[in-house]
């Protein structure tokens, strides 16, 4: 189902010659001066460069923002450098305390909840539209500002290696690592995280209580982060080392800036260095008219080291209410203007009937009104990776007809904005419904999810390992089907090898001997079945087996040793069955069944001991 993006509502109404009121306050600053020039008497040709300085620098400002670039400049100039201990970033860090699992800063109070993200794109429709309208009842409930950051960090799975047991396998378990790690690097596989960044408004534990009742009702997993947690995070946000116990002790009264903030920053123009890492953050200025619900997820699956910020700010529905009609009456005005002069003006009057719409959407109550901010920060180790990955990203966001912008001398701010700390630093932002924002929702695609005990079966569409633990679904079961040659058997062995390195117990039924070499290598039991065989299988052993079940199962290997097995023979069998095990001394009692098991022929002789007792 597709979701409409209305036009930017705000509006600037028109005074004359189609300038707004800041513009014709420009036009009338400049355009005087440079007139007073051409009326002096110095040369004409002098007179006329003269002139023409003034009415460039007015024609900057009326039309290309030009005062924005003076104040980002200025900006930029005072922070081109800062190291960690240094003003200007203790200034840009801004951050006093780290307790009670929240992050304390010099203005406000913000907490970070971890999500675990849902294979959107894999669900049906029906699916997919319970999850979005689930999305807009949380954006509905939202009085606050949120901020969804999606991070991207290396894959790390030192974790999961260690902990399988391979005592028994440290040859095959070197290569199993090895064949892993080789295959994150060539794929240059990166992990996702996502976070949620709630600011204290009222109360802060209220608003998370809200935001994770509302989430989980959509599948959405999370988790509070913790003190500890917090301070990870923002270590790892800027590359920071792990800090030594001098460096504690030199800057004790500062420690926690010391401890979060990068060594070094070096702000230019369009990047900026962090340590040593250069990134470059894109704003998005326009969105397509039509978007498809869980667009986001071609830019979120995307390759390479960047992340995501998505600032979230609804508005008061009364501020909204007279804001709204203030700019329908400007709205009006332009366009009777327009019609008098006998002219047309298509885009203002989709704007003036989706602002009209909105009105009415939001005096029913049928939806909200909220500021979007959508950043990237794009990540590498040199400034050639950079710019790629920069292009790559403007092209994804191109082929999804939304507009990319680099904010000059304002990475800085970008930076910040793309960070998990609730602040909004660029503030490009855009009015959205709530119907339009539930297209929007991020949490589209499952990264790296590691079950313990999980085995690694290969590699999903991000590159990222798929690692788990089959025993855990509702149904283990399954079969392999390929075309012959295609490597369901060295499939099925890698399976078996990975198994046995979380002490899994592994049986093969194999007419061909395929699995012979195998069994040799795992120092496994190799069973011959045949008349002349010297290895044995004892149908009567439980082999680890619930008592009752065995019973079951041996009735039915008799009715495939035997043939059909009528209702009376198999309640004959059960008997003789149950009084074998009995005469072994195995019963009920879970503590007799390491005992020794019986064989067929003690079957035999009770059968034989019965039918002399028959009637």
């Amino acid at each position: 189902m597709p979701y409409e993006i209305p036009q930017e509502l705000q509006y600037k109404e028109k005074i004359i010659f189609n300038l707004t009121f800041q513009q014709l306050a420009y036009a009338v600053i400049f355009i005087p001066v440079s007139l007073l020039i051409l009326k002096s008497k110095l040369e004409f040709t002098l007179r006329l460069i003269l002139a023409l300085i003034p009415l460039g620098i007015g024609f900057a400002f009326i039309f290309l923002n030009f005062q924005n670039t003076i104040k980002n400049f200025f900006y930029w100039i005072k922070f081109r450098n800062a190291t960690t201990m240094s003003k200007n970033m203790i200034k840009f860090m801004g951050i006093k305390n780290i307790i009670n699992n929240a992050i304390e800063s010099n203005k406000e109070k913000i907490a970070i909840l971890r999500a675990e993200p849902i294979n959107f794109n894999i669900k049906n429709t029906r699916e997919k539209e319970a999850i979005t309208a689930g999305f807009q009842k949380f954006l509905n409930s939202l009085d606050f500002p949120i901020q969804v950051v999606m991070s991207t960090s290396p894959l790390n799975l030192s974790s999961y290696l260690n902990s399988l047991n391979v005592s028994k396998y440290k040859k095959q378990f070197e290569s199993y690592k090895n064949n892993i790690e080789n295959l994150i690097k060539e794929n240059k596989a990166m992990n996702r995280n996502f976070y949620l960044i709630i600011k204290e408004v009222s109360n802060l534990d209220i608003q998370i209580k809200i935001c994770e009742e509302k989430l989980t009702n959509i599948g959405i997993k999370t988790t509070r982060l913790n003190d500890k947690e917090l301070k990870e995070i923002l270590k790892n946000l800027f590359s920071k080392d792990i800090e030594d116990k001098a460096d504690k002790e030199v800057n004790k009264e500062n420690y926690l800036h010391y401890l979060i903030a990068p060594k070094s920053i070096s702000n230019s123009p369009d990047y900026i260095k962090v340590n040593e890492t250069f990134s470059r953050t894109i704003a998005t200025y326009g969105y397509p008219r039509i978007v498809e619900p869980g667009f986001l997820d071609k830019i979120i699956t995307s390759k390479g080291d960047f992340n995501l910020s998505l600032f979230i700010e609804p508005f008061n529905i009364e501020t909204t209410m007279i804001m709204l009609d203030k700019q329908l009456q400007k709205q009006r005005a332009d366009l009777f203007s327009i019609k008098a002069n006998s002219s047309i003006n298509p885009s203002l009057e989709i704007k003036y009937n989706d602002t009209k719409r909105i009105l009415e959407d939001l005096q029913k109550g049928k939806e909200k009104l909220f500021n979007v901010l959508l950043y990237i920060n794009c990540k590498s180790d040199n400034i050639e990776e950079l710019n790629l990955l920069t292009k790559k990203i403007e092209s994804d966001l191109n082929s999804l007809m939304i507009i990319p912008k680099i904010p000059l001398f304002q990475m800085l701010q970008g930076l910040k904005s793309t960070s998990p700390l609730g602040i909004n630093s660029l503030k490009v932002s855009r009015n959205i419904t709530t119907d339009a924002l539930s297209a929007f929702f991020p949490f589209t695609s499952s990264f790296l999810n590691i079950d313990d005990n999980g085995i690694f079966l290969g590699l999903n569409r991000h590159g990222i390992p798929v690692i788990k633990d089959i025993f855990k679904l509702s149904n283990y079961n399954g079969f392999i089907l390929s075309q012959s040659g295609s490597g369901k058997s060295f499939f099925t062995k890698l399976m078996i090898m990975r198994h046995l390195m979380n002490d899994v117990k592994v049986m093969v039924i194999d007419p061909q001997s395929e699995y012979t070499e195998l069994t040799k290598e795992f120092n496994g039991e190799l069973i011959t079945i045949s008349k002349d065989s010297e290895t044995i299988i004892n149908p009567f052993d439980l082999m680890e087996h619930d008592y009752a079940e065995k019973r079951l199962s041996l009735i039915d290997l008799m009715s495939v040793m035997l043939g059909e097995v009528s209702d009376i023979q198999k309640a004959v069998l059960d008997k003789a069955i149950t009084s074998t095990y009995e005469k072994k001394g195995i019963t009920n009692n879970e503590k007799t069944w390491s005992r020794r098991p019986p064989i067929l022929e003690d079957l035999l002789n009770e059968l034989k001991l019965m039918e002399k007792k028959a009637t």
